[in-house]
Parts: structure tokens; C-alpha cells; sequence
């Protein structure tokens, strides 16, 4: 775990302590049924946020019954934000539920945090969770107002247009398609990513073939002049022979013109 993802634990931990809840919540797994979170989330609306049923001894390490409460939780969650807040839902993380209800997933549990403090400082009153909030200490405020500010920009990021149209069926529904949704998003995020990837790859293969390019002209002119060179120096070594040869002939004929002279003396 980062210490970034400690400190925000810490943070969200001191934040539902602030309440006073029917079952104080000292880690994150006493979050994993969904009560404490239901229980915050009756502060913003007591009837839109009502478990239909409490948890008692003989269910309370059923985690199939709180993965149950924790999609109708999830649900009730997303269309709050859609239809109250009025705020796109699309952008958000989807929380793994199963993992959050039966192995306490910090991930998939984050989530639901976030959510549900991103409601209740943008719900009518909201004035309840701001006082909580500045109620913490100045490093656990710098981390709940990042995650909410980081919520609200995702949020912002897509167009309200595209609310979902299964919000108002079965919860299991529901979370079903919100999970698709979030797994096409993800695998456009990546598409993306490696779409930019090869397209800088593409430039940088462009540039090194222009460069090549470049050095072989060089090359080959180059190659050019050599070739000139050594011709104009054949051609040099040409003129020299028959220079040579010239000197030759005449060292010749002198020396016939001396003998010839010293024939008639």
C-alpha cells in the first residue's frame, strides 16, 4: 500500500469516527457490510438512504447478504448523484463489491468512501459534513478534499446525456451493467494509451528513416568526389608517363645530336 493510500485511510477513518454510529468503525472492514456508510448517507436523505434491512447476529458475517446490501447501496449511491446532484455518474470508479463485502478490498472500499463523502458535501446539507471535515486535522482535510475534488472533475469529464438507463432496475442488474461500463472505459483508456504509444513510436521511426536518408545523400556525394578525385589523380598519373617519356626522347636525341658532333670533330 502506498503511504499516499495510508494517509487517505487514515483520513476517511477519523472522518466516519466524527459520527456517531451505532457501530463505531475503527478499520476499514468495518465498512464491508455497508451499515456505517448507509448510516452516514441517512444524513443526507434518511428516506433515499434507507437499508431495507439491519444486520443482526445470525447474518452478520454473511457476506453474501452484505454484497446484496452493498449494490442496493451502490445503486442508490449513483442515482443520487445523477438525479439530485445532477451529475454524470459515467466517469466514476465502479467498486468490486464482492471483494469489498467478503474480503474487505481497500480498493473497492476507497470507492465507496469517496462516494459517499463527495454526496454528502455536495447534497442540500451538506453544511453536516463540511463541519466534520474541518473538524480533522489539516492532513487528513488536504486528502478528503483531494479525493473530493478529484471525484467532481472525473465527474465533469463526461456528458450528463448518457445517464444510465438501467438506474432504475433490479440492483444486481444494475451493478452488472455499471461494471461493463466501467471495463469498456478501462479498455479505452488503454486503447488510447497505446494507440499514442505507437503513434510516437511511428514519429520516432520516421525521423530515424529521414535521418538515414539524410546520411546516405551525404554518402553518396561523398562517394562522388572520391571517385572524381581518383580520376583527376589517374588523369594526373596519365600525364606524368607521357612527360616522362617525352623527357626520355629528348635525353634520347641529345645524346645522338652529342655523338653525331663529336663524330665530325
Amino acid at each position: 500500500m502506498s503511504d499516499s493510500n495510508r494517509k487517505e485511510i487514515d483520513a476517511f477513518l477519523n472522518f466516519f469516527t466524527a459520527f456517531d454510529l451505532t457501530t463505531p468503525v475503527a478499520t476499514l472492514a468495518d465498512l464491508s457490510d455497508g451499515q456505517a456508510l448507509f448510516e452516514v448517507l441517512s444524513l443526507v436523505d434518511s428516506d433515499y438512504f434507507r437499508p431495507t434491512t439491519r444486520m443482526t447476529a445470525q447474518n452478520a458475517d454473511n457476506w453474501v447478504l452484505w454484497f446484496s446490501s452493498l449494490k442496493r447501496l451502490y445503486r442508490l449511491m449513483t442515482q443520487y448523484f445523477s438525479d439530485v446532484i445532477q451529475k454524470p455518474t459515467n466517469g466514476l470508479d465502479v467498486p468490486d463489491l464482492q471483494a469489498m463485502a467478503k474480503n474487505a478490498d481497500e480498493t473497492a472500499t476507497l470507492v465507496m468512501c469517496r462516494l459517499t463523502i463527495a454526496i454528502g458535501v455536495q447534497c442540500e446539507k451538506n453544511k453536516v459534513f463540511i463541519d466534520k471535515i474541518q473538524g480533522l486535522s489539516q492532513t487528513d482535510q488536504h486528502h478528503l478534499m483531494r479525493v473530493i475534488e478529484q471525484i467532481m472533475s472525473r465527474a465533469f469529464m463526461f456528458d450528463s446525456s448518457d445517464v444510465s438507463e438501467a438506474s432504475m432496475t433490479e440492483d444486481d442488474h444494475y451493478y452488472r451493467v455499471q461494471m461493463e461500463k466501467s471495463a469498456i472505459l478501462n479498455q479505452k483508456e488503454t486503447l488510447e494509451k497505446v494507440y499514442q504509444q505507437l503513434l510516437e513510436e511511428h514519429r520516432q521511426l520516421q525521423t530515424t528513416h529521414d535521418d538515414v536518408l539524410s546520411e546516405r545523400g551525404d554518402l553518396v556525394a561523398q562517394l562522388k568526389e572520391a571517385r572524381r578525385e581518383v580520376d583527376n589523380r589517374r588523369n594526373d598519373g596519365k600525364a606524368d608517363v607521357m612527360l616522362r617519356a617525352e623527357i626520355d626522347r629528348l635525353r634520347t636525341d641529345l645524346m645522338s645530336a652529342k655523338r653525331v658532333k663529336t663524330i665530325w670533330q
